[in-house]
């Protein structure tokens, strides 16, 4: 019996760790019960063409080469109002793909135009307009639904050149987005924006950003219903007692105590992709946060 054993035993383990195909198909909530699947989508429309508080996000598309299901649009919560595309000018088949489904869920898509982080870009005024032109091609083409842009606080020229540029391609229902400090776009040109991210995102403290609000809203004249807050997933705020919160929630709360203003805006959300307490679960909890009764 000795003997036997060890040799019945190696026999099993070596049926058990056989490997075997097994097929895989991954069916979407879509295809599982489409009469579901729409009656779901039509009240996701509904509720966003409610009043309601915002919530945008920042989306790093198409990366190449992809990491994970993270990289695509069609992973983002369902509740989220607006997504800028912060690689736009490499908009994928996927992206196309996922299009369908974004308006399906009534969210918009932007095409950012980083014109901070790019400046070197653009050797000059002939040079950000053909690039300009492209991404109103790009919008027109693949159906997107507006515009993001960020500035350069030493550019004002280019800025000016940004914004009445988009602002002139903007259709009916798009959006312009500006991504910063308000104080950096000309008093005049304010106005034509739709919406203001504030730069709030490296923030820590509830001192500093009620200062920034106020700049925003009382110097820059940015209505508080236009304005929102930009919180970096992962990041922590400080609030007056100097307890640490997660910038995500915290800054919610605060979207609704120091206005009420337009909404939240969260950035680096697919840091943490995967970890069920991280990112994508705190986006979520600060929406159902903000709007409640939802």
């Amino acid at each position: 019996m000795a003997v036997m054993l060890p040799a019945l035993a190696a026999a099993a383990c070596s049926d058990w760790t056989e490997t075997e195909a097994v097929e895989r198909q991954v069916q979407r909530p879509a295809n599982q019960d489409p009469a579901l699947w729409a009656e779901y989508t039509a009240a996701l429309r509904a509720y966003k063409q409610s009043e309601h508080f915002l919530t945008y996000a920042r989306l790093h598309n198409s990366p190449v080469p992809s990491a994970s299901e993270k990289d695509y649009m069609r992973c983002l919560p369902d509740s989220l109002d607006i997504v800028s595309l912060t690689n736009a000018d490499n908009f994928s088949q996927f992206d196309a793909e996922d299009m369908a489904t974004m308006h399906e869920k009534g969210t918009r898509v932007l095409y950012q135009v980083d014109y901070a982080a790019r400046k070197a870009d653009f050797s000059g005024e002939a040079a950000l307009k053909t690039y300009l032109d492209g991404v109103i091609a790009a919008v027109r083409t693949h159906g997107l639904d507006g515009y993001s842009f960020t500035a350069d606080p030493l550019d004002a020229a280019a800025t000016a050149s940004v914004v009445a540029t988009l602002a002139a391609a903007k259709t009916d229902g798009q959006l312009l987005v500006y991504e910063g400090n308000p104080v950096f776009v000309a008093a005049a040109d304010r106005a034509k924006l739709d919406y203001v991210v504030l730069d709030t995102e490296a923030t820590t403290d509830i001192t500093t950003l009620k200062l920034q609000v106020a700049n925003a809203t009382d110097y820059a004249g940015i209505a508080p219903g236009r304005l929102l807050l930009a919180a970096a997933a992962g990041a922590p705020l400080y609030d007056e007692e100097v307890v640490e919160h997660a910038a995500l929630t915290e800054m919610a709360e605060r979207v609704v105590s120091l206005g009420p203003l337009a909404g939240l805006a969260a950035y680096d959300i697919d840091n943490d992709y995967y970890d069920a307490e991280r990112n994508y679960p705190l986006l979520s909890g600060a929406i159902q946060l903000l709007n409640p009764s939802k």
